[in-house]
């Protein structure tokens, strides 16, 4: 499939979307957020694609939703942009594969929230997260916010950010919780990277399932979240991997994983 938009690189079992707007701080408007969701799927359903990571073009991540290409709101096309966009998060949780962010630079909005939806996030220290929806006269409640927000930082650091709108620095993201690393922004590439290898190296199975089980326990009682990991271990328990997993174990070296 052919992008305007965002970029698509494959290399050695990752995949990195780039959002490529940068004469517009990497917005999204309605077009890129179709393209972000169709690559999404595209490496979600490549069975080579061990990682996949999402970054900005230039000096920022992301700038959030595109106001300058917003359309004018009927009720009608609200409903339908607001949908699209909430489609556009739940994209990024539905990949089987692990989803990291590498933020570069401003996420603001929508940008935050790409950052938010993923399962890890790698800061520069030259980025800021802003979820500033209230100072433009809407609701917090936008593309998640309100969901992924405090099951990061907890409910009170989650009120605080969503209702005064104002930016978060690296440093203090890392220190909350809503980033894993916050590193200087000429490591950037290679935190990013080692992450990768780390991630890249684990049974594909073995983190499609925990994953999986990660954030369906969000919402499950405990009954409920035990009877799923007893389907899931029991199913890696029967897998190739975890016989070299086991090999490896023993013979003191590294495992070989193969997703099967």
């Amino acid at each position: 499939m052919t992008f305007g938009n965002i970029l698509y690189e494959q290399a050695e079992g990752v995949v990195t979307i780039t959002i490529n707007r940068p004469q517009r701080r990497n917005a999204l408007n309605i077009d890129t957020v179709n393209e972000m969701m169709a690559a999404l799927a595209q490496a979600g359903a490549d069975d080579s694609i061990r990682v996949v990571v999402i970054t900005g073009a230039g000096d920022a991540f992301c700038a959030g939703a595109d106001l300058k290409d917003a359309p004018e709101m009927s009720p009608t096309v609200a409903h339908e942009i607001v949908g699209l966009y909430l489609d556009y998060v739940l994209a990024i949780r539905s990949v089987e594969k692990p989803v990291v962010a590498k933020v570069n630079g401003l996420a603001v909005g929508g940008g935050c929230c790409t950052a938010l939806a993923s399962d890890i996030r790698i800061a520069s220290e030259r980025a800021s997260f802003s979820l500033a929806f209230v100072n433009i006269g809407i609701s917090g409640a936008d593309m998640g916010a309100t969901y992924l927000l405090p099951r990061l930082v907890g409910y009170g650091r989650a009120c605080e950010i969503l209702m005064t709108g104002e930016p978060v620095d690296a440093r203090e993201a890392e220190r909350i919780g809503l980033v894993n690393r916050a590193v200087p922004h000429e490591e950037l590439d290679a935190a990013t990277q080692t992450m990768v290898e780390r991630l890249s190296s684990r049974p594909p199975l073995g983190l499609k399932f925990t994953k999986k089980a990660l954030y369906s326990g969000l919402d499950k009682d405990l009954k409920t979240e035990f009877d799923y990991e007893h389907f899931a271990q029991v199913t890696c328990l029967l897998t190739e991997d975890y016989q070299e997993g086991r090999r490896a174990f023993f013979e003191k070296r590294q495992p070989a994983f193969r997703g099967r």
